[in-house]
């Protein structure tokens, strides 16, 4: 019985068991970390896509160019998906260009990111050169 204690008591492969209960909250720390990274890319890549659409509009007055564009620079990606672009024109020249995108959540699988995702709205606003 003072062999089984003594075994017991000894801490040889106390770091392995350590590591083994800390790992999975490593694990979903770098998840996040990833999410955070893969939305922030998301977000300014939304933003650039309205700033260049909303330029193009500037310079053209063409929606459906505007909207061409903004879908392209957008992409076509897991990530992100393009909704829509709407231009909204006041009689002085000024407009708002509004683009609607779906961001996934990177770490859902495919079928259930469209119910896993969030919306973002991104706007910019210009004057029509003339």
């Amino acid at each position: 019985m003072s062999r089984l204690r003594k075994k017991l008591r000894e801490e040889k492969g106390s770091m392995t068991i350590e590591f083994l209960m800390v790992f999975p909250y490593y694990l979903f720390f770098f998840l996040l970390l990833w999410q955070a990274v893969a939305s922030g890319i998301t977000v300014m890549k939304a933003q650039s896509a309205v700033n260049e659409a909303a330029k193009l509009y500037a310079i053209k007055e063409d929606e459906g160019q505007s909207k061409t564009l903004a879908a392209a620079e957008v992409g076509n990606n897991d990530i992100m998906e393009y909704r829509d672009l709407n231009i909204y024109s006041q009689p002085d020249g000024s407009f708002e260009a509004v683009l609607d995108v779906r961001h996934g959540l990177v770490f859902v699988p495919e079928k259930w990111r469209s119910k896993a995702s969030v919306e973002f709205k991104h706007k910019a606003i210009g004057r029509v050169i003339k």
